[in-house]
Order: C-alpha cells, then sequence, then structure tokens
C-alpha cells in the first residue's frame, strides 16, 4: 500500500515548528499552490499550537510512504 501526505511545517510565537499533515493531496499540486495554502492559512490565523499563533512558513513536502505487510 502507497500513501502520501502534505506535510506543511510553521512557526509559532515561540519560535517552535509546528506541522499540520493532509492525507493524500492531489498529485498535481504545485509547489506555488502549497505556498498560497499556508499564506492562506497563517492569513486566516484557523490554527495555534499549543504555544500560541502561527507567525511564519518554514517548509512544505510531499512524503510518500509504501508499507509492505508481511505475513506472519
Amino acid at each position: 500500500m502507497v500513501t502520501t501526505k502534505l506535510e506543511m511545517d510553521f512557526l509559532d510565537d515561540q519560535n517552535k515548528n509546528y506541522r499540520i499533515s493532509i492525507s493524500e493531496p492531489r498529485a498535481d499540486l504545485t509547489d506555488m499552490e502549497a505556498i498560497a495554502a499556508m499564506d492562506t492559512l497563517l492569513a486566516a490565523g484557523v490554527f495555534q499550537s499549543r504555544n500560541g499563533d502561527l507567525v511564519g512558513k518554514v517548509g512544505a513536502r510531499i512524503v510518500t510512504t509504501t508499507v509492505d505487510e508481511m505475513v506472519v
């Protein structure tokens, strides 16, 4: 089984990392679309870490995981 997720990393008020993950993003998602989504989330202020508001972007990536089940 292959799964993918979009991981978006932000900084909060206390300069700590905060990650938002979205399962199964569109296969044709572009860098610019991910950046625009992060900007929208920051501007809307819809997420907070336990340390406070999200204040900046750190980075984003698509993570693909392959899981091969073993029979025991």
